[in-house]
């Protein structure tokens, strides 16, 4: 599927604005870890992720949430992420969790279950990196799986229960009539219409 030009202005325009949010959650993230440890921070974890099943949920197109998440994390890097490189490059993971779960139902399905799902796949995926940067003894087993599980459930709900919840109500003001998800709305409606018809 080819992207209209319209798509892909809107694309960066949120990649950029999700960007700059990460850059101030990252900046916000330092003092909360210095009070509850790296561990307990990782409930902020599922804002990082937000871009993918935004752009994904409004666009719906493949390779949308991957796209949308390099962006974001290469805009919080260029602005001064204290990551550094890593942002971006866990971005690139992220990007690729969170696109595969669009891809496990063929780039069909853009409802709550798959938002949530995009949130949780970007969670592991980061894990992935975490684990190929620092190396597979930085964690122990127990450490692994309370903050892989923490990462998760932040994904579910500020990744993709959130995503779904911005994304709503932009489409209730109407800035979102040209794009698919408004257009597959209308479908569903018209659908509906001639069944209830009937």
């Amino acid at each position: 599927m080819t992207w209209k030009m319209k798509e892909v202005v809107l694309a960066v325009i949120l990649s950029v604005i999700c960007g700059v949010i990460y850059l101030g959650w990252s900046t916000l993230w330092l003092p909360i870890s210095s009070l509850v440890g790296p561990v307990g921070a990782g409930f902020m974890f599922g804002i990082w992720v937000i871009a993918s099943p935004i752009v994904a949920y409004i666009i719906r197109k493949p390779g949308a949430a991957f796209v949308a998440e390099v962006a974001a994390a290469a805009v919080e890097l260029l602005t001064g992420s204290h990551f550094g490189l890593s942002a971006l490059l866990v971005g690139v993971f992220q990007g690729m969790g969170s696109e595969i779960a669009f891809a496990i139902f063929r780039y069909k399905r853009y409802n709550l279950l798959t938002l949530m799902l995009s949130g949780a796949l970007a969670a592991v995926f980061a894990m992935i990196y975490n684990l190929l940067a620092n190396g597979f003894g930085y964690y122990s087993t127990g450490l692994l799986l309370t903050t892989l599980g923490i990462h998760v459930v932040s994904g579910i709900i500020l990744g993709g229960w959130l995503a779904k919840v911005v994304v709503d109500a932009l489409a209730k003001t109407g800035v979102l009539e040209q794009y698919a998800i408004m257009k597959e709305r209308r479908k569903k409606g018209d659908i509906n219409g001639h069944v209830s018809g009937l």
